[in-house]
């Protein structure tokens, strides 16, 4: 009895070990969810169980930025060394396609999801579900006194880094200079937007600000913005 379950373990080690060539990382011009290399750590697990989806399931990163790992199969025993590779971008949706139980040490075992085009992330790190821009939190709303809106002929490149910053709605009063900026959501990490307006805004400590137009999302603050197009680290 145990040989058979010896064996049925190392099958499903084997089974796991067919589709990794899609686990190898892809080329510079592909790779538009995987953000810095990570520092490479290796560690080798023995494999509990493991599930295939029929049809992939649907996840999706929340602020943080989960470790991506590249596996190894063992060819004769049920093991899957893990290797870090890079990292998920925060606020992202991604599909997930299998799942594997492995075991950490005599008391702990712990869950990894294969997220299709990327690698192998803990399982805990992801959310079921599509991405969700808005917060759903409470939103604030803060008054400013215009000091200056500029329109750009051409729109402007610009990327974020991996934070993600708070986009605002803009309301323009009828007939004072002032604009109130309410939260609405927060833009992707590490990813490319277009500006096509700034303004300076003073506050009421009389402090002046300057913001940027993201097109088609909203007003964030200009220093929160990056020039140029987001680029993977090598």
């Amino acid at each position: 009895m145990d040989i058979l379950k010896k064996t049925l373990t190392v099958l499903t080690a084997l089974a796991l070990m067919a589709p990794l060539a899609v686990a190898a990382p892809v080329s510079a011009k592909t790779t538009t969810a995987t953000t810095t290399q990570a520092s490479v750590k290796k560690q080798t697990y023995t494999i509990l169980s493991s599930s295939f989806y029929k049809t992939a399931k649907t996840y999706h990163t929340k602020d943080a930025k989960p470790v991506v790992y590249k596996a190894v199969m063992g060819a004769d025993r049920p093991t899957m060394t893990l290797t870090a590779k890079g990292k998920l971008k925060a606020g992202t949706t991604y599909k997930v396609t299998k799942q594997v139980k492995v075991k950490i040490n005599a008391k702990k075992s712990q869950k990894y999801s294969y997220v299709k085009g990327q690698g192998w992330v803990v399982s805990s790190k992801l959310t079921a579900g599509k991405f969700k821009a808005a917060s759903g939190g409470k939103k604030t709303a803060t008054k400013y006194t215009i000091v200056s809106v500029t329109a750009l002929k051409k729109a402007k490149t610009v990327h974020t880094k991996d934070a993600r910053p708070v986009v605002y709605k803009a309301a323009v009063a009828a007939d004072r200079p002032t604009m109130t900026l309410t939260t609405n959501g927060k833009l992707k990490a590490a990813t490319t937007y277009k500006v096509t307006k700034q303004a300076k805004l003073k506050n009421a400590a009389k402090k002046t600000v300057a913001f940027s137009y993201v097109s088609g999302h909203g007003w964030v603050l200009q220093r929160d913005l990056t020039n140029g197009q987001f680029m993977n680290a090598d």
